[in-house]
C-alpha cells in the first residue's frame, strides 16, 4: 500500500486523514503498516480522497503498458506516440481531441 506516501504528500497527519475519511486512526495506521488491508470499497474511497488510481494506491506503476494486451492497431499507435517529441504530442492530442468531441 502507498497510503502513507500519498498522505505525506498532502502534508496530512494520520489523525487528520482518518478524521476526513471518517475511519478510526488505528485503522489507518494498520493499513499504512500492513497489519491489515482495506476492502475494495475502502480502497476506492482512499483513491478518491488521494485523487489517484487504485494502481497508484497499491504502489503499482500506473504508467506501465503491457502491449500484449492491446490489439495490433493500439500497440502500433502506442509505439509511435512513445517516439514523439513534445510538439508532435501536442499536435496529436489536439487532433485526437477533435475526433472524440
Amino acid at each position: 500500500m502507498n497510503i502513507k506516501n500519498l498522505r505525506q504528500k498532502m502534508n496530512l497527519s494520520q489523525n487528520e486523514t482518518a478524521r476526513r475519511l471518517n475511519i478510526p486512526q488505528t485503522t489507518l495506521f494498520n493499513y499504512e503498516s500492513g497489519v491489515s488491508e482495506p476492502s475494495i470499497s475502502t480502497m476506492i474511497k482512499l483513491a478518491d480522497f488521494f485523487n489517484c488510481t487504485l494502481d497508484e494506491l497499491v504502489g503499482r506503476e500506473a504508467d506501465t503498458i503491457n502491449l500484449k494486451y492491446l490489439n495490433e492497431n493500439e500497440a502500433y499507435l502506442i509505439r509511435k506516440i512513445l517516439k514523439m517529441n513534445d510538439l508532435e504530442l501536442a499536435k496529436t492530442r489536439a487532433y485526437v481531441t477533435g475526433l472524440t468531441e
